[in-house]
């Protein structure tokens, strides 16, 4: 069954809803967000510390909520950040949750407890996405891939009665069409950094990436406007702090960052400095200098670059092309930091090329390199990965 043009939708029947009163149809929103385990993002052992419950708010679910009309009542648990009680569960109609892969056992316990309860639960976000057949049977609907293509017709479907088990679409959208996420719906003061996207999709091939597989490799960005008016929303809220931009590859459009940092400098400067920026760039950066002062006179003072590996064999197996330079990885890692900016690191063990030395390789090479916070882990094939063609999409 075809809705539109690009939207499919793989079964034809329409759910079975539970009755209700005609008079009082679904609108009562409950967004979760599931907890995770001791995660590198995580950060839970530092929490405590610093006095906060959690390291950023859902993004997702914020933004879904502001393609919602406003004629739904939404509301948002973050179990991050307390846990979901029996009366979140009476007082809503339908339940949303959204995860990645990290969360699936608390995904899957917390969505039991609301069917249970007899309430609509739907499946979104980057774990469903990637992973269907996991997921179906723990929930009523799965509304995939990119929520400003497929939640549209979800809501459509919902007033009308006809909902469908899965709503999904290749279909890329245009992100000068999202809206600004709704920062109101939690309490930012629980979170040490808040989140802002200003692209999606990355334009190289590493084969064991999943961003390729769902946003694509022609990186489609926001404008300049739409991230200040997001950063207006924050301080508007009373938020001052760090801005995360959660871009996988911040850099992946280069042209329209280039456009983007004199706009965040001028904000700033105008605004009194109230935030600090970091992000997720490639490795490439250390070769556009232009970017690199751009970046630290925007604010910025962190990025997270993906090294993996300091074995070129595995580099090469895995198509990791960005890290492969005549400049040594070494040497451009402290290029980026020379700029002004602090450096993490994703480090990943596994690759068919590694020898048996390759832990104290990888030891030697983060002290060597100074990175300030290393996140290292297995190589994982992820669904879908190791099958994205190699030309750039048009």
């Amino acid at each position: 069954m075809l809705h539109g043009s690009t939207t499919a939708i793989d079964s034809p029947q329409s759910i079975a809803l539970r009755p209700f009163d005609p008079d009082r149809p679904l609108r009562r929103m409950l967004m979760v967000y599931p907890e995770f385990h001791p995660t590198y993002w995580g950060m839970q052992y530092s929490m405590e510390m610093i006095k906060r419950k959690s390291l950023m708010p859902p993004l997702g679910l914020l933004t879904i909520a502001a393609m919602t009309p406003e004629s739904f009542e939404i509301r948002v648990v973050d179990l991050n950040c307390r846990e979901l009680t029996d009366v979140d569960i009476a007082w809503a109609d339908l339940v949303l949750f959204s995860s990645m892969l990290a969360q699936r056992s608390q995904l899957f316990s917390a969505a039991r407890r609301c069917r249970a309860a007899s309430k609509l639960v739907v499946f979104g976000g980057p774990y469903p996405t990637a992973c269907p057949d996991e997921c179906r049977a723990e929930c009523d609907v799965m509304v995939l891939n990119e929520g400003e293509i497929t939640w549209p017709i979800f809501l459509k479907d919902l007033a009308a009665g006809t909902l469908q088990r899965v709503y999904t679409s290749q279909e890329k959208p245009d992100l000068t069409n999202t809206p600004c996420p709704r920062f109101d719906l939690v309490n930012m003061s629980e979170y040490v950094v808040v989140p802002v996207q200003f692209s999606r999709g990355c334009p190289f091939m590493c084969e064991f990436c999943d961003i390729i597989v769902m946003f694509g490799r022609k990186p489609r960005t926001k404008t300049p406007a739409q991230v200040l008016a997001e950063l207006d929303a924050l301080l508007a809220a009373g938020y001052r702090g760090r801005v995360f931009i959660v871009d996988d590859n911040f850099i992946g459009n280069k042209a329209a960052v280039a456009r983007l940092l004199p706009e965040i400098k001028r904000w700033n400067d105008a605004h009194g400095n109230p935030f600090s920026y970091g992000t997720e760039a490639s490795l490439d950066l250390a070769e556009h200098p232009d970017l690199l002062q751009g970046m630290v006179e925007a604010g910025f003072i962190f990025t997270f670059l993906g090294v993996e590996t300091p074995s070129e064999e595995s580099l090469k197996e895995t198509r990791k092309v960005q890290n492969i330079s005549k400049f040594p990885l070494l040497e451009r890692i402290r290029t980026i930091q020379s700029s002004g900016l602090i450096v993490y690191g994703g480090f990943i063990i596994g690759f068919d090329h590694d020898t048996e030395d390759i832990f104290d390789r990888q030891i030697e090479f983060i002290k060597a390199a100074s990175i300030a916070n290393a996140m290292i882990g297995p190589i994982l094939a992820l669904p879908g990965t190791g099958s994205v063609p190699l030309i750039v999409e048009n």
